[in-house]
C-alpha cells in the first residue's frame, strides 16, 4: 500500500512555524506582565515598610527622617501609578498578541483536521481496494480451479 502524501503539507509547515511564533509572541509578552506585576508589589510592599522605619534619635523624633521617608513614600507611590499604567498597556498589548495567536492557531488546526480526513479516506478506499483485487484474485482462482476439474 502507498504511504500517504499530502499535497498542503508545505503549508502546513509554515502554518505550524507561524504558530510557534505568535506562541513566543504571546510568553514574552505574558512575562512583561508578570514581571510588572511584580514590581507593583514589589514597590508597594517597599512603601509599606517604609512606615517601619524608625525616625527617632534616642529619644527625640528626627524631622529629617521623617520627611526622607514621606519623600520615599511618596515616590514610590508616582512609580507604583507609571508602573500600572504601564500595566495596562502591557495587557491591551498582550490581548492583541493573544487574539492573533488564536487567529494562527485555528488556521493550522483547520489545516491539520483536513490531513487528517484525507488520510483516513486515503486508507479507507486503498483497504476497498485492496479487498477487491483480493477478492478478484480468489475468485480467479476458484475459476481456473473448476475449469481444470472440468465443471
Amino acid at each position: 500500500m502507498k504511504r500517504f502524501h499530502f499535497r498542503l503539507e508545505r503549508l502546513l509547515e509554515i502554518r505550524s512555524y507561524r504558530e510557534r511564533q505568535w506562541l513566543a509572541k504571546l510568553a514574552a509578552a505574558s512575562g512583561l506582565c508578570t514581571r510588572l506585576m511584580r514590581k507593583i508589589t514589589e514597590t508597594g510592599e517597599a512603601a509599606r515598610g517604609a512606615f517601619y522605619i524608625d525616625g527617632r534619635r534616642g529619644n527625640e523624633l528626627d524631622l529629617s527622617v521623617l520627611t526622607c521617608k514621606e519623600h520615599y513614600i511618596n515616590r514610590l507611590g508616582q512609580e507604583r501609578k507609571s508602573l500600572q499604567k504601564e500595566l495596562e498597556e502591557k495587557k491591551r498589548q498582550h490581548s492583541e498578541v493573544q487574539q492573533k495567536y488564536q487567529e494562527v492557531a485555528r488556521d493550522k488546526k483547520v489545516l491539520e483536521k483536513l490531513k487528517s480526513k484525507r488520510e483516513t479516506d486515503y486508507y479507507s478506499q486503498a483497504k476497498l481496494e485492496e479487498f477487491k483485487a483480493v477478492d478478484d484474485l480468489n475468485s480467479s482462482q476458484f475459476v481456473r480451479k473448476s475449469r481444470m476439474r472440468g465443471d
